[in-house]
């Protein structure tokens, strides 16, 4: 069996040359919802995103527009570990993901999305959680580009420091699942890190890192992407369900 591990390792540094070697972009991701409660289990967040990204032949993940976001979403908590999620209408400004000096000038493509989602999570042990998230989206452009159903996946696992900071891990996967080619059913993979932290009754931030590997719908090349992010949420009248994953999107 020595060769087959040899096998392997060389298999393993391989990949892992190839993903350093690989074209690396730079992105920062800045989310901002106001959160309202209706009654005891309903929930309406609106939220606003704006997204950076880094320049042609540059590092800086401030440099330039990557997209802009209003949507906004109905949560039912069902249960205490169950929880449904719809998206009546959210509108999603897209820039080009700039690889070329001219994706810098390049008009951006507008998107409406409608979305579904239930939310799931169950205790390990004490302070450890799985949690599973899974929706389907609906996404209309505006340019040529067929309409197009994505169904995404986030699993993770999660630890209560406290009642008011938790650590998460997950990987998300995306699929295409209409309008596309065999070789685009795979949209991108997201695997991240985040900490939630509520510092006052009405106010919670969540900071962390993904790192994306993405397959453009008008690339057979994968794209590399490294993400900073920040989500600060603000609710109205009552406090923040603090035994509840909050979705990245």
């Amino acid at each position: 069996m020595d060769w087959f591990k040899k096998l392997l390792i060389t298999a393993i540094w391989i990949s892992i040359v190839q993903t350093l070697q690989a074209q690396q972009h730079y992105n920062a991701w800045f989310r901002g919802t106001l959160s309202v409660p209706v009654g005891k289990k309903f929930k309406i967040d609106t939220e606003f995103q704006h997204r950076r990204q880094n320049g042609f032949e540059n590092k800086n993940m401030f440099d330039k527009n990557l997209m802009f976001t209003l949507r906004s979403w109905v949560h039912y908590q069902h249960k205490e570990d169950i929880k449904f999620s719809f998206s009546p209408f959210a509108y999603f400004s897209h820039y080009r993901i700039i690889q070329n000096k001219t994706d810098e000038t390049v008009t951006p493509n507008n998107e409406i999305r409608f979305s579904a989602a239930v939310e799931l999570q169950h205790i390990i042990v004490k302070k450890f959680y799985v949690v599973d998230r899974t929706a389907i989206e609906y996404r209309k452009f505006d340019n040529n580009q067929s309409d197009v159903v994505r169904l995404r996946n986030r699993f993770g696992l999660r630890y209560d420091f406290t009642d008011k900071v938790k650590l998460t891990v997950f990987d998300e996967l995306l699929f295409n699942l209409s309008d596309v080619d065999k070789h685009h059913f795979f949209d991108h993979n997201r695997i991240g890190l985040s900490l939630e932290y509520i510092a006052l009754p009405y106010l919670k931030f969540d900071i962390g890192y993904i790192y994306i590997t993405r397959l453009p719908m008008t690339s057979t090349t994968k794209l590399h992407e490294n993400n900073i992010f920040l989500n600060l949420t603000y609710q109205l009248h009552k406090r923040i369900k603090t035994t509840k994953a909050h979705a990245i999107g």
